[in-house]
């Protein structure tokens, strides 16, 4: 009976033992959590509290660089020129003695005529021997020069090459034979200025003797094709050559220009064109908003024709033509510059700049609107401080954040340009963004003077 009485009291011992520790780890579970609320709660409200009430030191920052920009206008040109056909009068052949866009006078030689293709053959080798000749006997004057230095020559040929180069990535064949022959000119100098080459002298015999040899087997011309006018010559005509008047340009419409068409024209007939004068006008359509600003824009301007030359071409505004019943507008643009492929062209996207900007370029994020400081000075030297708010950056120097105030001239979806000299009479303290500048484009609790981390 003793030993199961006491094996009962052990049983009972272990139970409560048991139920007690069960209690601690309960116990201890529920003060772990406590503490992890707490500890949550605590995190939360010190990110609210820093969030909207103790603001941020983080910022970021772009640099100030100097840009030009430009108010373009993107659209279409029809090329209007003074323009006269040059009829081809021979039945012998031709050989053409002027080049597309190269200038001609009045009763100038376009083309002479020769009984056959042997003498007119002849004669294209006779010019390119006297233009070789010539060449060479410059090459031998180089040698008698102290002015030109090696660095020069290397220069030069470098500059040609690129431009070789250039014109066969392009494919632009038209300007391919003066190029080569620009590039060998160089290659030649070279070889005089260090002495790989002492003179021309035995291919300038050469060349002399091949020259006299084909005068005297080839024929003479027996006639020529002049143009009346002095001018332009083109090779090119499409038809579009009389579809409107110089004289009348005010009067091109939109509708006159979705209604152009080309005459029917013999090309067998002509040689080509004299594009009389030197100025050639652009007719370009516009919407009514777009004329506007034409109208309000300076009188010249400059355009982009990408199709026929990476240069830009400067233009005046002629007239600007707006009709009642037409929703579009006509500019006419004037030019003058003139080259090979502008010679050729009609119909082409052209780019109109209006205005160029230039100045430091800003983005819209780091506007803000801050006050500055007036101090001025009246005659009887009392001084005198005002508040005025103006429109400025935050520029960061070290870990201070300094405002300063900008001065507009161009405005984008997201950048502004600002004028690096805008003048005292329009900053208020005299000081505005600069050159290089850090300026703030994003950060909370910005002021003057702010110390950041």
């Amino acid at each position: 009976m003793k030993n199961s009485k006491k094996h009962s009291q052990k049983i009972k011992h272990t139970r409560r033992s048991a139920e007690q520790r069960a209690a601690t780890r309960k116990l201890t579970s529920r003060i772990f959590v406590g503490v992890s609320v707490a500890l949550v709660l605590v995190f939360i409200v010190f990110i609210f509290v820093t969030t909207n009430f103790m603001g941020s030191d983080s910022i970021v920052t772009e640099t100030a660089y100097r840009t030009t920009v430009s108010d373009s206008i993107d659209t279409t040109c029809f090329v209007i020129r003074d323009e006269e056909y040059i009829e081809n009068t021979s039945s012998g052949i031709l050989v053409y003695q002027v080049s597309d866009s190269e200038k001609v006078t009045a009763n100038g030689t376009i083309a002479t005529i020769y009984n056959n293709e042997e003498d007119a053959v002849n004669y294209q080798k006779i010019c390119e021997i006297e233009d070789e000749i010539e060449e060479l006997q410059n090459l031998n004057n180089i040698s008698n020069s102290v002015n030109i230095g090696l660095d020069s020559i290397n220069n030069q040929l470098d500059m040609k090459m690129t431009a070789f180069i250039e014109c066969v990535n392009e494919r632009d064949f038209s300007k391919i034979t003066t190029v080569q022959n620009d590039l060998i000119s160089a290659i030649n100098r070279k070889q005089i200025i260090t002495g790989d080459q002492s003179n021309f002298d035995e291919n300038i015999a050469k060349l002399e003797k091949e020259k006299s040899e084909l005068e005297k087997s080839s024929g003479v011309s027996v006639g020529e094709i002049t143009s009346k006018n002095s001018g332009y010559y083109s090779s090119v005509i499409d038809g579009y050559e009389n579809t409107f008047s110089i004289e009348n340009l005010s009067e091109i419409s939109y509708s006159d220009l979705n209604e152009a068409e080309p005459e029917d024209i013999d090309e067998n007939k002509y040689l080509g064109k004299i594009i009389k004068g030197v100025n050639w006008y652009l007719a370009c359509p516009v919407t009514e908003e777009q004329a506007v600003a034409i109208n309000h824009s300076s009188f010249n301007v400059n355009v982009k024709i990408p199709y026929a030359t990476s240069e830009q071409i400067p233009a005046k505004v002629v007239s600007v033509n707006q009709f009642s019943g037409e929703e579009m507008a006509v500019v006419i643009l004037e030019c003058n510059y003139m080259s090979p492929a502008i010679s050729q062209i009609r119909n082409e996207g052209i780019e109109i700049e209006l205005s160029t900007y230039e100045g430091l370029k800003i983005s819209k994020k780091a506007l803000h609107d801050d006050y500055v400081t007036s101090t001025t000075t009246d005659k009887n030297g009392v001084t005198t401080e005002n508040e005025i708010k103006v429109q400025g950056v935050y520029t960061k120097y070290g870990r201070q954040l300094y405002f300063k105030q900008v001065f507009i001239t161009y405005s984008d979806e997201d950048y502004v340009i600002c004028s690096e000299e805008p003048g005292n009479d329009v900053l208020v303290n005299g000081t505005t963004v600069s050159l290089y500048d850090e300026v703030v484009v994003e950060g909370d609790d910005l002021y003057d003077g702010k110390l950041i981390d």
